[in-house]
């Protein structure tokens, strides 16, 4: 038996402990300015949040026991919800590269080639880069434990609060790694799993806050909002629950289903939990079976044999029809060819589905089973994600607009022909947009057919404006076009396809979730015209009020009265918006232009 034990151990300690990837990875890892960096801006801006909110909940309060406890129990739900967002960026940065970066530096194969087994390749990989998210939860503990002096803060909240944010981060760690090795490439690899987790986390949000979701046997809060039964499968609803923002429906209430259904909507959290740790370990396993198999492209397998039957092989030899080039032939080839393949079934994927679920909301609307706020909010919602899922897929494709010239030895002919840099980059550039531009075209669509066929009740202003489309088509368009050409400009300076993809989509992550929220609170703390003229100034605070401008006002009758005001200051502050932001790519563009043989030449090493 102690030989059993003593082998089982020995196992477990070359598996996890003295894995050589892990060790080397995190012996070479801590060294690096750029992870201090990185982990000292971690702290500083949950840091930062708790400082903010602590002075923010006690202006104007008495420093009463009572009223300190309430300030603390705020700081600690902003503190909890920033460290959750920061947990869901930064696992996918440090994991989703794990794979790829071997295969980037071509050690990947002589990795296989060692006596490492598949699992310790597996969760070597794995933990070696959650070894860092995990030493910065870590890290973040004594900032909470300070908002426990005053009390309105439980130890159980602290725990749930890590539980969740850990297994998220094991999660999408564990989901990079498993997406890593059963793709082939790097581009696709990193941005499938961004898309795949912002999706999930703001589809499934927005679900748990339509009220059919909601739990009869919830008890309501303050505003009347009930737990959802997509809970325990979003880690944010979970967080809610877990900070007393929403009230889980007790064990004893939930009569009518099965005992796992009643521990699941009576413990989210610890639901959530399990589920995520035990899909995780699924996933390692699943890994381990795609970890060889990919030094096998190219050879015959039983599915390739099989499917050969089946294709055609024709007599005489293939030709396509010839395809007219735009006078632009960089912007044509980058319109035409990044938007072709995966990402062609993509963005079509997401044009037609975006379009369903207005068909859906315009017949439900027209039936009168859903009222005209109802309609703004989740028409705004849905334009949303689809502007944010086409914002990502913009950032990506044009961070890797130059580095996949340059990895793939076709810089240097590029190079070779008459065309200059501002050919070249503003080629780069309208072909980025042209490509993206198929995506913008379905929600303005939907506003135009919403604003002309929607019912008008007497008395009351139409469903949505007929200049809102408008509206939104030119801000949507400055918006990515400001997102390519930073993506343009990290692709320039880059070398690598995983950091000119991983630091563009990072910045754009940053940049949007930062205007969100100043531009929310700006908007919301202005109200009425003066927040219609500040909402089109940031990307999604635009939609979000352009679509539901009754949000700007503290009644429907006051929003009635004062509606041509509201539209005459969204209008001002769509065109104040769009020349800010045309004049911000014209400047970044610019400095492309200049400085392009620089760029050019010191990344050749000439």
């Amino acid at each position: 038996m102690s030989e059993v034990l003593y082998r089982l151990w020995l196992w477990f300690w070359h598996l996890l402990p003295s894995n050589p990837i892990l060790v080397r990875v995190v012996h070479g890892g801590s060294r690096r300015s750029r992870h201090m960096w990185l982990r000292a801006g971690y702290l500083g801006a949950l840091l930062i949040v708790v400082l903010f909110s602590l002075i923010s909940s006690m202006e104007g309060r008495s420093g009463s026991l009572s009223e300190l406890a309430k300030g603390a129990s705020q700081t600690f739900k902003f503190a909890s919800m920033t460290q959750l967002a920061l947990m869901c960026f930064l696992a996918p940065v440090f994991t989703a590269g794990a794979i790829t970066q071997e295969r980037d530096a071509q050690t990947f194969n002589i990795l296989l080639s060692t006596p490492l087994t598949n699992a310790q390749i597996v969760f070597g990989s794995l933990m070696s880069r959650l070894y860092f998210v995990i030493v910065l939860l870590i890290a973040g503990l004594p900032i909470f434990l300070v908002t426990m002096v005053y009390g309105g803060v439980t130890t159980s909240q602290v725990l749930e609060s890590f539980a969740l944010s850990g297994s998220t981060a094991v999660l999408t760690g564990a989901l990079a790694i498993f997406v890593a090795m059963i793709r082939v490439g790097t581009r696709g690899t990193i941005f499938s799993f961004y898309l795949l987790i912002g999706l999930y986390l703001l589809s499934i949000y927005l679900l748990g806050k339509w009220s059919v979701t909601w739990i009869e046997a919830s008890p309501p809060n303050l505003s009347g909002a009930k737990m959802s039964w997509l809970t325990p499968l979003q880690p944010f609803l979970a967080l809610e629950v877990a900070l007393n923002m929403v009230y889980a429906p007790p064990y004893s209430r939930l009569g009518d289903h099965s005992g796992l259904i009643r521990y699941a909507l009576a413990y989210p959290s610890t639901i959530y939990v399990v589920w995520t740790t035990a899909l995780a370990f699924v996933l390692m396993l699943l890994s381990m079976l795609f970890v060889r198999r990919s030094i096998l492209t190219g050879e015959a397998t039983f599915f390739s044999k099989l499917f050969e039957r089946f294709q055609r092989h024709p007599s005489e030899e293939r030709t396509r029809p010839p395809r007219r080039v735009w006078a632009n032939p960089v912007a044509w080839r980058e319109a035409k060819t990044r938007s072709s393949g995966g990402g062609n079934i993509l963005r079509w994927t997401m044009i037609l589905g975006g379009l369903a679920a207005s068909a859906i909301l315009f017949i439900k609307h027209v039936g009168g089973s859903m009222s005209a706020d109802e309609v703004r909010a989740w028409l705004a919602g849905l334009i949303i994600i689809q502007f944010a899922i086409a914002l990502i897929l913009a950032t990506n494709t044009a961070a890797t607009s130059m580095t996949k010239e340059r990895e793939s030895k076709t810089m240097d002919l590029l190079l070779s022909t008459p065309v200059t840099s501002k050919y070249i980059l503003w080629g780069k550039l309208r072909g980025l947009v042209s490509m993206t531009l198929p995506l913008l075209l379905g929600p303005v669509c939907v506003l135009i057919l919403f604003a002309w066929f929607s019912p008008v009740q007497a008395g009351s202003p139409p469903t949505v404006w007929i200049e809102t489309g408008l509206e939104l088509a030119g801000l949507t368009l400055v918006y990515t076009a400001c997102a390519c050409v930073i993506g343009l400009r990290v692709s320039l300076v880059s070398k690598k396809n995983v950091s000119a993809v991983m630091y563009s989509v990072g910045m754009m992550i940053l940049l949007c979730g930062v205007s969100w929220i100043l531009g929310k609170s700006l908007v919301d703390a202005s109200r009425g015209e003066y927040g219609a003229f500040l909402a089109p100034l940031t990307p999604f605070t635009s939609i979000w009020y352009l679509v539901n401008p009754v949000k700007l006002y503290d009644t429907a009758s006051e929003f009635a009265q004062r509606a041509s005001a509201a539209r005459a200051g969204a209008m001002i502050g769509t065109v104040a918006a769009l020349c800010g932001y045309a004049l911000v790519v014209w400047s970044i563009y610019r400095g492309l232009v200049r400085n392009f043989d620089m760029i050019v030449r010191k990344q050749s090493g000439t």
